[in-house]
């Protein structure tokens, strides 16, 4: 039988690196092939318009995007075809999932494997691109899992020795923000919940609770879901801070949502981030049980680490996401203008999740109360201390946004246009850092980590309040928040880089950069506007 290759799957830069061997032929591979929707015209159309009603149920969001059904029904007959295990398609077949070992998804795919430790971990990548039948060239969008190489890293740090932290040490409270960003105190959240996507990273009720007890936070249960059967490790290993201080601070500032913990693996010897990712988002659009109006993503890496399928295959998630009517928001990260960690290559990354065109991307600022507890400064999070800087630059995968017309972004490194990030920002700077309990003991941490909640529970209060007017959660937000770019809205951060260990990086200045996109925000004007 004919194939044809799919393009798109390697990582390049990966298969340069020494230690590399042929993968044993039992080593099992488990991926997911993601179908095109028929009804992509429409899909594109119904997201453009604010005003669109969101998808009622699950059922209706699978026959919204559903492919050619035949397609789906014939590949299914191939793969096992060459004794792969396949399971019953998903999302009216959107989705398609097969497992087998290595020789035979080789004879399915034409592509060979390698494997090598790293870190500790036994990784696998696909060496050749995947092929599929010439018959299903255009219906394929992506087959997600084919390696594990890449992997989940959170958007923390901690403070430095000798940094100057607010509240005698202790870093900023919830009350601290709540005035700074004048977050309205006629809403609070109740009756939306917000979604955080965690991989491998728990949380402990009794950390939780004892810090909303501390800042006059209601408590109450927070949900949890496991994805793909990852646990919650219960706030027991070092990790599990993220989670905690995704929980925490959107509790804090959101105190009367409910909040869910949707969990997932984040890359292991036998799993790959890039599908576990794919699974959480699709967990959250489904869930007809919490049903949550905004998902807060604290994890990413650089868009060149992570394979140009999977990133397609997320923004659908993301796509079915906002045609619910759910926001998805992503940290940009903790590394300014690259971003990649470790060893890798010398020149401007952006951070994906939050690199995708229907995720909003939340970047970094440094905050100075004045004794009133006003806004006294607030500049882009920048490496004036070796501590990290606000994520943020132009994408070399994704195009740029219809809706970035008037941000004026500036080319890629390679000379392109691209999708700009940030979108936004809010406090993020670990050297002035928010308040936490971790392990039973307070603590003090920053990053996009924190500002990427925060922002989540603000749009949940929005939500709040446009339920009380008989509107639709906001969903999609960059449509709707870029016209407002230099409105009351924003507060305009107009200094700051995100330049880091020599690379050069961009700087703030009026209106939209790429170091905290349109700036930090105005809780009030913004529900006010959108509520």
């Amino acid at each position: 039988m004919r194939t044809e290759v799919v393009r798109g799957h390697l990582l390049t830069q990966w298969l340069a690196e020494d230690g590399w061997r042929t993968a044993a032929p039992e080593r099992v591979i488990r991926a997911t092939v993601v179908f095109r929707p028929e009804r992509e015209e429409e899909i594109r159309a119904r997201l453009r318009d604010p005003e669109a009603a969101p998808v009622a149920s699950a059922a209706e969001l699978h026959r919204l995007f559903r492919p050619d059904p035949a397609v789906v029904v014939r590949l299914a007959s191939y793969l096992e075809d060459h004794g792969l295990e396949v399971a019953p398609p998903r999302a009216e077949g959107l989705y398609l999932d097969f497992s087998g070992p290595v020789a035979r998804v080789t004879a399915a795919l034409r592509c060979t494997f390698a494997e090598r430790q790293v870190e500790g971990r036994h990784v696998y990548l696909n060496r050749e691109e995947p092929q599929v039948p010439v018959w299903a060239l255009d219906a394929v969008g992506a087959i997600v899992g084919l390696e594990n190489r890449a992997g989940a890293r959170p958007a923390h740090r901690w403070p430095r020795a000798e940094a100057d932290l607010p509240n005698g040490g202790q870093g900023y409270f919830p009350r601290d923000l709540r005035t700074a960003y004048r977050f309205p105190g006629q809403w609070d959240g109740s009756g939306q919940t917000v979604a955080l996507l965690e991989f491998g990273s728990g949380f402990a009720a009794q950390d939780v609770e004892a810090f909303w007890r501390a800042h006059g936070v209601p408590v109450r249960p927070v949900g949890f879901v496991s994805v793909d059967g990852t646990p919650n490790s219960g706030g027991t290993q070092a990790l599990d801070v993220e989670c905690t201080l995704d929980v925490e601070w959107a509790g804090a500032l959101a105190p009367g949502a409910n909040l869910v913990v949707y969990e997932a693996n984040p890359g292991s010897n036998d799993a790959s981030w890039a599908r576990a990712m794919l699974l959480a988002l699709e967990a959250v659009v489904t869930d007809e049980v919490h049903r949550p109006s905004v998902v807060s993503i604290s994890y990413g890496d650089a868009e060149t680490r992570i394979p140009r399928r999977a990133l397609w295959a997320w923004d659908l998630a993301a796509q079915r996401a906002a045609a619910r009517g759910i926001s998805v928001l992503a940290a940009s990260g903790d590394m300014g203008s690259y971003g990649v960690r470790g060893i890798a290559w010398p020149f401007p990354h952006v951070d994906a999740p939050a690199s995708l065109p229907h995720v909003w991307a939340v970047g970094g600022t440094t905050l100075r109360l004045a004794p009133d507890g006003s806004r006294a400064s607030e500049t882009g999070w920048s490496d004036t201390n070796d501590n990290g800087a606000s994520g943020g630059g132009v994408s070399l995968v994704f195009p740029p946004l219809p809706w970035q017309g008037k941000a004026q972004v500036p080319a890629n490194p390679e000379g392109r246009p691209g999708r700009g990030v940030p979108d936004g920002a809010l406090v993020a700077d670990p050297d002035t850092g928010v308040a936490i309990v971790f392990q039973g003991e307070p603590g003090v941490i920053g990053g996009t980590s924190a500002s990427a909640p925060m922002w989540a529970a603000l749009v949940a209060l929005a939500n709040q309040a446009r339920a009380a007017r008989g509107l639709g959660p906001l969903g999609l937000l960059g449509p709707r928040l870029y016209p407002l770019g230099g409105s009351p809205v924003f507060y305009d951060i107009l200094e700051g880089t995100n330049r880091i260990d020599g690379i050069p990086g961009y700087q703030c200045g009026p209106g939209w950069d790429a170091v905290t996109g349109w700036g930090s925000v105005d809780a009030t004007a913004f529900v006010e506007r959108l509520g």
